[in-house]
């Protein structure tokens, strides 16, 4: 009878702190290892971007797309590229800078452009005292497979005097 006495007398209620602990520490961990990328590329209807087996994500910058048929930087247009023989390929066209465009191996708009890009980056991580906004000159390469090395070293060469040195090419993660 003493036995069923005590059984009756247990505190019935139960004590979440521990379980609120737990739930805490939990969340605490999803939080820390849930990342985001808050740079998303879509590419172009005029623009086959290459295969590769790169593993990492791009990062916030300026966005320049080498289409077939022109120059753009974040979104918007900045000069069309013309269509030339081929000199490898009798009777195929390939895509070149116009001429008038190009000063040396610099490309004018596209240098203009760029610049306009760097000076508004280096005031905006120069006001805002953040170092994660500083001027990085790192700058988001979208450049059609088929574009002609001609072309593409000639918007590097652009983008290196308008001190964007770091490139980042995106491409599609093959699976």
């Amino acid at each position: 009878m003493k036995k069923a006495t005590r059984r009756n007398k247990l505190d019935a209620s139960l004590n979440i702190n521990s379980m609120m602990d737990m739930m805490t520490i939990i969340l605490v961990f999803l939080l820390k290892s849930y990342s985001t990328t808050d740079v998303s590329v879509a590419p172009s209807d005029n623009l086959q971007l290459p295969f590769s087996s790169a593993e990492k994500a791009p990062e916030m910058s300026v966005n320049l797309v080498v289409e077939k048929g022109q120059l753009v930087v974040d979104g918007v247009p900045v000069m069309a590229l013309t269509k030339v023989p081929d000199p490898d390929k009798p009777g195929k066209d390939t895509v070149a800078v116009p001429e008038d465009e190009m000063r040396g191996q610099t490309i004018t708009k596209l240098y203009d452009r760029l610049l306009e890009k760097a000076e508004a980056a280096k005031k905006l991580g120069d006001s805002s005292g953040n170092p994660d906004l500083a001027f990085k000159g790192r700058i988001l390469l979208q450049v059609d497979k088929d574009m002609p090395f001609s072309v593409l070293r000639s918007v590097m060469y652009t983008a290196g005097q308008a001190q964007f040195g770091e490139f980042k090419f995106v491409v599609y993660k093959q699976e």
